[in-house]
């Protein structure tokens, strides 16, 4: 099957066309079309990963196919099938496939139900085309396509304004990050002169690139990352991509979308590696980000606004384990991550869909209710607090450890504060949701579990929740899916460093339960004591705030000031006004050419007319007429000659 990989890509986005062109005829409305490509994409990349687990190929393998020419350079277009290729693309056909499933059943009664299948499928689509991208070109169409999708879907419920403009926010935030992407390639191009990423690391490898200049490079495809993933300070828009129905936050959360931004890191790693400085950038926004979302989730009530600055927090986990030289800890998180966070985003819109409000603090005691959805997100908060045993256990770990061994002691305090900080505000939710008392009896009395397509995806995503990461933590399959590109693999820590993480994840969930499995009244009291810190968390420390102060509104003004010149001055004074003048000028040419030109015209008319006339009278038939004429003309000839011959 490794010759039809390129079939991976191309199934969901044939699948996408269909459905928007002829979803009205297919069956569930094109969504039957959508699963199936997903499905057929995930055994044929299934069947890959086998051939690789049993010895049978061999990898890095590349296809590769010209494209289309420009002066002297040909682009192409070419499937890369590596580690991290092979992975991600099991994990994002998989995991599509559970969500479009889970879908028919969330979705049942929307509008635009086929528009919404053909925007998952490309969606999907897109993410696989850049996960197998063997040259940074077709990994940026893959990129730019999901930019697209991304607004489609958030703002799919644009009657909604807070959709509409969630939409909006997002896709001008992740430009941002795009802008300095496009600048990365553009130098990449100039300098190296392709676009090939193998061809790319070997000239990074003889040293043909000087640390100046992949340092520059290395930073401006950072940028990228921040936008796509999420990082500080252009992390803005996913909380608000919460807007977008819930299954599309957890293709964006888990599969697509802030997952590419980490793997562009890890694709284009060759040129971190040949400049430290920029790892170091890495590493600092990603923990600083790690610490500074999982704050704010402590005080959202929100569920699917905890879930979405969790995964914030997470994404800055990932970009710190990369940035520290942990490679293999940091993509390997990001499938752990991808298990679980899809999972929990799955259980939220169940949670949803059976209570009809996203607000923590009305729901409760919904355990009784939904068992199936209680025990599937349970198994999923284990995960992402880092239990041991679980697979974010194992990821988590090896990033501390790594963050650790590479003496960036500071970043690993982060790291374990931050553990606390995300077994807090995940038992809190825990809680609220599913323990205690019901706080509204109407909701909690019509609450039921949700039907068995959007529980069986549930079910199945808790089991790589759980157990991926026993599968994966070894060191010999690390080797075959995160080999570091030529450098030496990471050095192991003490066995110390991941217990104390550990220690802090259940610190987090000892405090959290003692606060919120008994009486809420302290927890009321608390937020009173520390009322202008909970006042910030809650506000996000005013981050969208001060950007509408320094950004939005005078962004806003500028374009009032543009408007009142473009229709006062522009129109009025040179559009209307040359119009006036026009006018004029026009109507002084109307009453030229009427009174002078055609008066001169028919003025000559006239005067042809009369003298016609008047010789009409002289031509009146007498003879006798006539003669007196001849005879005037010639006394009036002979005076006249008369008076030359005297005057000469």
């Amino acid at each position: 099957m490794v010759e039809h990989a390129y079939l991976i890509p191309l199934l969901p986005f044939c699948a996408a066309i269909l459905i928007f062109f002829f979803g009205r005829w297919l069956p569930i409305k094109g969504a039957l079309l959508g699963i199936l490509a997903c499905l057929v994409s995930f055994g044929i990349s299934f069947d890959i990963l086998m051939q690789v687990m049993d010895g049978t190929l061999k990898l890095p393998m590349e296809m590769r196919f010209p494209w289309f020419d420009v002066g002297l350079f040909q682009f192409e277009w070419g499937v890369l099938l590596d580690g991290p290729s092979i992975a991600m693309i099991v994990m994002v056909s998989g995991i599509s496939s559970l969500i479009q499933i889970y879908s028919v059943g969330y979705m049942h009664d929307a509008p635009r139900f086929k528009r919404f299948f053909s925007y998952l499928s490309l969606f999907t689509a897109a993410m696989l085309a850049l996960v197998l991208a063997n040259n940074y070109l077709q990994f940026f169409i893959g990129w730019e396509i999901m930019g697209a999708c991304s607004y489609f879907l958030i703002s799919f419920e644009f009657e909604r304004d807070a959709a509409g403009a969630a939409g909006n926010k997002a896709f001008l935030t992740t430009r941002l990050g795009d802008l300095g992407f496009y600048a990365g390639l553009l130098s990449i191009f100039f300098i190296i002169g392709t676009f090939n990423f193998a061809q790319i690391q070997n000239h990074l490898h003889d040293g043909n690139v000087s640390s100046h200049l992949a340092l520059i490079i290395a930073l401006l495809l950072f940028c990228g990352t921040v936008g796509k993933s999420a990082q500080f300070p252009l992390h803005v828009w996913l909380p608000d991509a919460m807007e977008g129905p819930t299954p599309v936050s957890a293709l964006i959360h888990a599969a697509t979308m802030v997952a590419a931004g980490v793997f562009l890191v890890a694709r284009s790693y060759a040129f971190f590696l040949a400049a430290p400085l920029a790892l170091e950038v890495v590493a600092w926004v990603g923990g600083f980000t790690a610490i500074f979302a999982a704050t704010i989730a402590v005080a959202a009530d929100d569920v699917k606004k905890v879930l979405a600055y969790s995964t914030i927090s997470q994404l800055g986990y990932m970009i710190m384990g990369l940035g520290v030289g942990g490679y293999s800890a940091g993509l390997f998180h990001l499938l752990t991550h991808a298990a679980f966070k899809a999972l929990l985003f799955l259980g939220a819109g169940s949670i949803i869909h059976a209570v009809h409000t996203n607000d923590m603090w009305k729901m409760g005691s919904l355990s009784k209710q939904m068992p199936t959805t209680f025990w599937t997100f349970l198994m999923a908060t284990l995960s992402l607090v880092a239990f041991y045993g679980t697979s974010g256990y194992f990821s988590k770990e090896m990033i501390l450890s790594a963050a650790y061994t590479s003496h960036h002691v500071l970043l690993y305090a982060i790291g374990c504060a931050g553990a606390f900080l995300t077994s807090f505000y995940m038992m809190r939710a825990f809680s609220l949701v599913f323990l205690g008392e019901p706080r509204e009896r109407d909701r909690f009395a019509h609450a039921h579990e949700s039907p068995w397509s959007m529980t069986v995806p549930l079910i199945i995503l808790a089991i790589p929740a759980i157990f991926l990461g026993w599968y994966l933590h070894a060191p010999e399959k690390l080797n075959i899916y995160f080999p570091m590109p030529w450098m030496p693999s990471e050095m192991e820590a003490p066995r110390w460093v991941g217990f104390v993480g550990l220690g802090a994840g259940l610190g987090g969930l000892l405090v959290g339960g003692a606060l919120y499995l008994g009486s809420l009244e302290l927890v009321g009291r608390l937020a009173q004591v520390f009322s202008p810190i909970h006042k910030l968390l809650k506000n996000k420390y005013y981050v969208d705030e001060i950007y509408w102060a320094l950004f939005v509104r005078p962004t806003a003004r500028l374009a009032d000031v543009l408007d009142w010149v473009d229709f006062n001055i522009i129109d009025r004074i040179f559009v209307d006004g040359f119009g006036v003048v026009a006018s004029a000028w026009s109507r002084i040419q109307s009453w030229i050419d009427d009174h002078i030109v055609d008066g001169a015209v028919d003025g000559t008319g006239w005067s042809m007319q009369e003298l016609g006339s008047l010789a009409r009278r002289m031509q009146n038939g007498f003879v006798q007429n006539y003669l007196l004429i001849i005879t005037m003309a010639l006394v009036v000839l002979m005076m006249a000659l008369e008076s030359f011959v005297v005057t000469h």
